[in-house]
């Protein structure tokens, strides 16, 4: 059977062996916190505000690299370890690579639309200070 998915309610896994498998919109929260038999997730959001980047939180993905791809708007990304100044602004079209194990976290500049491929397991988050 063939099937259409809407990113923005559903993950994407990709898994050891080739295998494709979707979770459906009830499954997404738990498949965003971390899915030790996936290696990889993929999902679409709406960021319109900070809030929907978690901007109060660091992440960080040691088992592998992070792809954020912004495709509507603009977000600002921090890494930790080098200050608090953005290290780029990704306006749309723009992608940026999260070397592993490195703690970072998006900001809002516009309301944005974001596609990211995020390795699931071992998956870290750590509130920034205010």
């Amino acid at each position: 059977m063939f099937e259409n998915y809407d990113l923005f309610k559903t993950m994407i896994h990709l898994r050891p062996g080739g295998v494709v498998e979707a979770s459906g919109p009830g499954d997404r929260r738990e498949a965003l916190a971390g899915d030790a038999a996936s290696l990889w997730s993929l999902g679409a959001f709406h960021a319109e505000s900070d809030t929907a980047v978690h901007a109060d939180h660091w992440e960080r993905h040691p088992n592998g690299h992070e792809v954020l791809f912004v495709f509507a708007g603009a977000l600002r990304v921090y890494l930790r370890d080098e200050g608090p100044e953005p290290v780029t602004t990704l306006r749309a079209g723009q992608s940026f690579i999260v070397p592993p194990g490195r703690w970072h976290r998006l900001a809002v500049e516009e309301p944005a639309g974001l596609l990211s491929i995020t390795p699931r397991s071992g998956t870290e988050h750590e509130r920034a200070a205010a």
